[in-house]
């Protein structure tokens, strides 16, 4: 933030919050040019930072303070509008360029941007949203819970992803793997059974999904016939391993983007998933150690 005048405060806790509940740890004062936010030692920070920057820019442009006024919700669009700077600021269109070319988005591009920049995930979501050609969104799910951690829309379906909503049961991003992409005429529902349909692009990783939902068929889907079942992508690598569980051979799928290994055919598994599956946290220092180190919940370093 150099050259831009600002002061620059890192508060342990910020005491008030925005009315729009916007999704910033951070809060700013134009009239003393200051900037406050919480420390997240995360990429969260960069977006912080520069969305409250984005508030001091608004309010010192008279026709984006007369813009935000006149909409339905001023609150709301005005926390987009901040959303949309910062993600502009972190992913500027020359990363798009590289990423993206021209186009269209897919799920996968969202992964590869997070890759390539220090955005965060959802900062990457906000900014491939950009280049969206018709009315959709841009999802992010988490694939623990199956829920929707994020979704920018670009226009505003009739029905239509939210942060925190369950993804509908039968939809195919719940059956989505690790490494897998997916390209298939699809769907959104209401928890009340209101349906929209949407052509689907997805990628998943071990935690999540990232999904691109639009109404005009961006991908050929129905000139491919892409229609019925889920259609897996045919381009996937096909490589050769041998897995710990005492699996040897190949195996075709695109690798995990933690640890850059595939995953096992047999176990399911990639590196980073077996590692895991290797270690335990002790109950004493909550260090991570071989569970045949761990005695009781505690490793031989606290015993």
């Amino acid at each position: 933030m150099t050259g831009t005048g600002l002061t620059v405060r890192a508060v342990e806790q910020l005491t008030s919050r925005r009315g729009a509940n916007g999704m910033c740890d951070g809060m700013s004062f134009s009239e003393h040019n200051t900037v406050l936010y919480s420390p997240t030692d995360s990429r969260r920070e960069n977006f912080t930072l520069l969305h409250e920057y984005g508030h001091i820019l608004v309010l010192q442009d008279e026709e984006a303070v007369n813009w935000v006024a006149d909409q339905d919700e001023p609150a709301i669009e005005l926390e987009k509008l901040c959303d949309e700077i910062a993600a502009m600021l972190l992913v500027p269109d020359e990363v798009l360029n590289t990423i993206v070319g021209k186009g269209p988005i897919t799920g996968q591009h969202l992964l590869e941007l997070f890759k390539t920049t220090e955005a965060s995930q959802i900062v990457c979501a906000i900014a491939l949203a950009r280049r969206l050609t018709c009315t959709g969104a841009v999802v992010i799910t988490d694939r623990a819970t199956q829920k929707v951690v994020h979704a920018r829309l670009v226009d505003r379906p009739a029905v239509y992803p939210s942060s925190g909503q369950g993804v509908p049961s039968d939809h195919p991003l719940v059956r989505l793997q690790p490494g897998q992409q997916l390209v298939r005429k699809s769907f959104w529902s209401t928890p009340w059974g209101t349906r929209n349909t949407f052509y689907l692009n997805a990628a998943a990783s071990p935690k999540r999904t990232y999904a691109v939902l639009a109404e005009l068929d961006l991908w050929n889907v129905d000139k491919l016939h892409l229609t019925g079942p889920e259609h897996q992508r045919t381009d996937r690598p096909r490589t050769t391993f041998t897995c710990r569980c005492g699996f040897t051979g190949a195996t075709t799928g695109f690798p995990c983007p933690d640890c850059g290994k595939p995953f096992c055919p047999r176990c399911g598994r990639c590196d980073c998933q077996r590692r895991q599956s290797l270690t335990g946290t002790c109950k004493e220092c909550f260090a991570q150690s071989p569970k045949n180190d761990l005695q009781d919940g505690i490793c031989s370093n606290c015993r």
